[in-house]
């Protein structure tokens, strides 16, 4: 009896030890996928991580560059505004001297009383009147003109400015018709 006891101990410590081992086993296996699991996942982490890294590199370039295309373009717009403001205060001054003449030539007829005393003085006069308010027309039309055109030079230099900084920074070139 003994000897059936002994060898029933003895089967049941041998399955406990290859239940031990095989668990043993399993487990070290087991630690050893997670491990490369881990390895794996790293690496990925990592990948990712430097990946976004270089994105964002990229972006921060591309925002410099067309930040940079954008100061380009204002700094055009300013030099065509300036150029547009030299432009506009000289026709102003070719006004201001043409309507200095016009006043000249409009004094200078109101003061000739060369024709009071004959009969064509009436007409002379209605003609006189008539140069008067032709020139008084004339420097309004010409005041009016000069600022028509001075708000259309900024409302086209300001254009212009839009459509090239939108290219610059889009790259896209708009279509001209």
């Amino acid at each position: 009896m003994v000897s059936f006891i002994g060898q029933y101990w003895l089967k049941v410590i041998t399955v406990l030890i290859s239940i031990a081992l095989f668990w043993a086993g399993d487990h070290h296996g087991a630690m050893q996928a997670n491990n490369a699991w881990r390895i794996k996942w790293a690496q990925r982490d990592r990948d990712d991580a430097n990946a976004l890294a270089q994105r964002q590199a990229q972006e921060r370039a591309e925002e410099h560059r067309r930040q940079r295309a954008a100061d380009a373009e204002r700094k055009q717009a300013d030099e065509e505004r300036a150029s547009a403001q030299a432009d506009a205060d000289a026709a102003k001054r070719a006004g201001d001297k043409l309507h200095k003449s016009v006043a000249e030539l409009r004094n200078s007829l109101a003061r000739s009383e060369t024709g009071k005393l004959s009969a064509l003085a009436a007409e002379r006069a209605a003609r006189e009147k008539a140069g008067i308010l032709l020139a008084d027309l004339l420097r309004e039309s010409d005041a009016a003109a000069g600022e028509y055109a001075k708000e259309a030079d900024r409302a086209y230099t300001a254009g212009r400015s839009c459509e090239r900084t939108y290219d610059a920074v889009t790259g896209v070139k708009t279509v001209k018709k």
